[in-house]
C-alpha cells in the first residue's frame, strides 16, 4: 500500500508540473487555478485504475496541492522582486 501511495504522489506531482507548464498565459495565478481544476478528474481517473480509494489519497492530495501552490506563488513573487 505504501508503494502505491508513493507512486500516486509522484504521479500527481508530475501531472501538476506538466499541466502548469503547458497552461497558456503568463499569469502564474491563473495558470495555478487552471492546473488545480484538473486535479479532481485526474485523481478520480487514477483511483479507477488502481486499488487505492479516496480515503487513501485525500490527505496526500491536499498536502501536495498546498505545497505546489506555495512553490508557484513563491517563484512568482521572487521573479517580480528581481524585476523591481
Amino acid at each position: 500500500m505504501k508503494d502505491l501511495l508513493e507512486k500516486f504522489e509522484n504521479d500527481l506531482k508530475i501531472h501538476l508540473e506538466s499541466t502548469f507548464a503547458s497552461s497558456n498565459g503568463e499569469d502564474p495565478i491563473r495558470k495555478l487555478d487552471e492546473t488545480e481544476k484538473t486535479v479532481f478528474d485526474y485523481v478520480d481517473n487514477y483511483l479507477l485504475e488502481s486499488s487505492l480509494i479516496a480515503k487513501d489519497v485525500e490527505r496526500s492530495v491536499q498536502l501536495i496541492l498546498d505545497e505546489f501552490a506555495k512553490s508557484k506563488i513563491n517563484t512568482s513573487n521572487n521573479r517580480r522582486g528581481n524585476l523591481v
